[in-house]
């Protein structure tokens, strides 16, 4: 029996520390651990015994009292990232490190409630993130939480439709280019050796990744065809490049190439090659290879269409911007959304439309002047 400074009986497993008063509670679970955990009061301490014995009772879960969120993002993230493609483990990292841990990473995991990881989301939408990097913050917040309740680290997961909900304002407007600016971009890289790169996304939608793992199998100039295969992604945690599947099932498809693809893939083939005679054997079929013999990296891809952005005078943007720019080019010349979607590797009409879809004045103007057409016709205007 433990017993109080003054020596008064607290009961089976329950003590009071003379360092400061607090009062430590344990108990032993049919699987042979102890838990325990400490409270400021007597009554806390005794409810949070008789909880555990209650659920030990039952088989149900009892929770880690020591455990940090970030010990357990460790031990989780060392097993995700054997089950998960490397862009999905990236982004797991990516949002944990810049938007999680700064909020509750030290917090004891079995402490962390809904109001929490509300917090992360809101904190978010107030620095302006977009609203598809914000939803994935809470994706990752979902999936490492359920994690641990499953491993019975947690009794309950804090992240729930109910209590952690995604900001209304968060949704952040996606960057994309307008003609002028397009305009811009290309005549100001012309001279640069990322130029065919920046070129093929503009005019197919490409992924960057699958941009960097196309290899010269999957270009067909006879049926002026291109196959979307695989992805190639430099993983900096680990210093190796790694070959994967594109992002979704619906990412095998063909596209057809336009004469501006044609021309600019036929130049690559008919020039001078960069493979070099210590080019992986991996590598030696990829399309854009660079002068040191290997593929680049996404984030230089990054950082020399930042460095034209800024040459051509024209607002800071992202290579998967470029992507956006191609669907808001396609829908400003065609209503297609089907084959849009197609191309850009979507699962739905629906995902194209919310996420890749912008209208821009240009467009606007000419809708409206559509319309104001078709009333005139019909007598109404």
């Amino acid at each position: 029996m433990g017993k109080d400074l003054k020596g008064k009986e607290l009961g089976k497993g329950i003590t009071q520390r003379k360092s400061d008063g607090k009062y430590l509670a344990s108990f032993a679970v049919s699987d042979g651990r102890r838990v325990s955990r400490t409270f400021g009061a007597l009554k806390d301490a005794k409810q949070w015994q008789a909880d555990v014995k209650y659920e030990d009772a039952r088989q149900m879960s009892v929770v880690s009292d020591t455990m940090t969120v970030n010990a357990w993002y460790n031990s989780w993230s060392k097993q995700k990232e054997k089950l998960v493609r490397p862009n999905t483990m990236r982004n797991y990292r990516d949002r944990y490190e810049r938007n999680i841990k700064p909020v509750f990473g030290r917090m004891r995991i079995n402490d962390v409630k809904p109001i929490h990881c509300q917090e992360v989301l809101n904190r978010m939408a107030v620095e302006g993130y977009a609203g598809s990097t914000i939803e994935q913050t809470r994706i990752t917040m979902q999936t490492m939480f359920w994690s641990a309740f499953e491993n019975h680290i947690i009794r309950f997961t804090p992240v729930t439709k109910a209590g952690v909900k995604l900001p209304k304002a968060y949704k952040k407007d996606i960057d994309f280019l307008t003609v002028e600016e397009e305009k811009r971009l290309i005549e100001f890289s012309k001279d640069l050796c990322y130029y065919s790169q920046f070129r093929l996304i503009l005019e197919t939608g490409m992924r960057t990744g699958e941009v960097i793992g196309l290899a010269w199998d999957c270009v067909d100039f006879d049926r002026k065809e291109i196959r979307i295969e695989q992805t190639l992604e430099y993983r900096y945690s680990v210093g190796e490049w790694r070959f994967g599947p594109p992002k979704t099932k619906h990412g095998y498809r063909t596209i057809k190439m336009t004469d501006t693809v044609f021309d600019l893939l036929k130049g690559i083939r008919d020039g001078k090659s960069n493979v070099k005679e210590w080019t992986p054997e991996e590598f030696r079929n990829l399309v854009f290879i660079n002068r040191t013999g290997f593929p680049t990296k996404n984030s230089t891809y990054d950082t020399a269409l930042g460095k034209r952005c800024e040459k051509a005078g024209i607002k800071k943007i992202s290579m998967h911007d470029l992507r956006h720019t191609f669907a808001t080019r396609f829908v400003e010349a065609s209503n297609n959304y089907k084959y849009l979607s197609v191309m850009l590797g979507h699962s739905s009409i629906k995902v194209t439309i919310d996420l890749y879809v912008h209208q821009t004045d240009e467009s606007q103007v000419r809708e409206t002047d559509k319309y104001s057409d078709y009333m005139k016709s019909v007598g109404i205007a």
